[in-house]
């Protein structure tokens, strides 16, 4: 069969224009991602180090409500002086364009907020700065709004994949996100998904060949899929939709409170860095992404247990909500995923005969799921995570997809949660 459109036309010149571009802005998507997060790693190794690493309420340092009440000015300095906001990367894919003015400033308070242990993921910044690097040199080059699109799509794609270390996820993501579904729009997935596999393989070599360190992999005992396990993740699925729904309760409370402060972004974000500070003081373990806390959570669930494993994951949704609604800047999916480890730990600790790594796949994933419109997504970073068999992750996807058309189709009624 031969397509007459250059978006899928292998013999055309000007697709392979497109897909030379693309590979050279998933390089580049893929590079700008991992000095992000080298930074954002050294400077947590300087700022906040090992204080998540103790799970004992009021066992945070003094001089962390200190640190977070001075990034909190810091911040608010940016917005005052700056344009500085979260960008939209998820809803920019359907244009293929972010303007790449306030990237700097966004990026930069965006690395501000994550190092100085506010708890948000990287995964907004690193798609605001790769997405806005695309457009900024598409801009330059005038190029046409195809390859521009595609450019967009393909930087995003080498930063995405290397920071899940998952071209799979990456390529979800775009099949999960607005396009027209037409054979066309495989020319174009072609392109960024190669884009993915070469952030992919940045990541993946620059850490010694090992999946990523922010994703805090588990390997629990390994399970065998039975057949009242899927009913289980069904359960589980919907078991995870109020909690993800505190994402959107904590949101309206927090507007509420800081709707006389809008205009006032350096006292508005003084007062979130000092609340939440105070909060991680109390609990240490609501610093930061989170991830890497999830092993904490694994290997302390029986002496932590039941009623503070449900603290902590409420606690960590309102340091989430908290941090966005007072202007620092980052992603929810690395702190959601702490959220459903929590509550998969805590399924185990009360029905044990729940396999552990049942539990907390199908948690971590359908948190996040509820709340972010990437079910598939999710529980292809969850798989890797938990680390099981293909044969033995079924279970995962589907409440990945109950929470997800839970949450949309009987309760938002297809309307998109408010992630930023």
């Amino acid at each position: 069969m031969v397509f007459i459109s250059d978006n899928f036309n292998l013999r055309s010149k000007a697709y392979w224009k497109k897909m030379g571009w693309g590979l050279l802005l998933g390089l580049i998507g893929g590079i700008s991602a991992l000095i992000f997060v080298v930074l954002m790693n050294f400077g947590q190794s300087f700022f906040v180090p090992h204080i998540t690493q103790n799970w004992t309420p009021f066992s945070g340092p003094w001089w962390i409500v200190l640190l977070m009440t001075g990034v909190g000015v810091i911040i608010g300095l940016i917005h005052r002086y700056t344009p500085a906001k979260e960008m939209d990367v998820f809803g920019s894919f359907d244009k293929g364009y972010l303007d790449p003015k306030p990237m700097p400033s966004s990026v930069f308070a965006s690395l501000i907020s994550i190092i100085g242990g506010f708890s948000l993921g990287p995964e907004v910044s690193t798609g605001m700065l790769s997405g806005g690097l695309a457009s900024w040199i598409s801009k330059k080059r005038n190029l046409d709004p195809e390859i521009t699109k595609t450019n967009y799509l393909s930087s995003v794609s080498g930063a995405w994949s290397g920071l899940f270390t998952s071209p799979l996820a990456m390529i979800l993501i775009l099949l999960e996100t607005k396009h027209k579904q037409s054979v066309l729009y495989y020319g174009t997935l072609l392109i960024a998904g190669l884009a993915a596999v070469i952030g992919f393989s940045i990541f993946y070599a620059s850490q010694g060949f090992n999946y990523s360190s922010l994703l805090g992999i588990l390997s629990p005992p390994e399970y065998h899929l039975e057949i009242w396990h899927l009913g289980v993740a069904i359960i589980m699925g919907i078991i995870a939709v109020p909690v993800a729904l505190l994402f959107v309760v904590f949101t309206k409370i927090f507007d509420r409170l800081i709707k006389p402060l809008d205009k006032k972004p350096v006292i508005r974000s003084t007062i979130g860095g000092l609340l939440l500070g105070l909060l991680v003081f109390a609990l240490p373990v609501t610093l930061g992404l989170g991830t890497t806390s999830m092993l904490l959570v694994y290997q302390n669930a029986a002496e932590i247990g039941a009623v503070l494993l449900l603290i902590f994951a409420i606690a960590k949704m309102a340091a989430l909500t908290g941090a966005l609604r007072f202007g620092f800047i980052g992603g929810p999916i690395f702190p959601l995923l702490f959220t459903g480890s929590c509550m998969g730990a805590l399924i185990h600790l009360i029905f044990p005969a729940v396999p552990v790594g049942l539990a907390m796949g199908c948690m971590i994933v359908a948190v996040p799921a509820a709340i972010v419109p990437i079910p598939f997504a999710l529980a292809a970073i969850g798989i890797i995570i938990i680390g099981v068999s293909p044969q033995d992750a079924l279970p995962i996807i589907i409440a990945a997809l109950v929470a997800f058309s839970t949450t949309r189709g009987f309760i938002l009624k297809g309307e998109e949660v408010e992630t930023v």
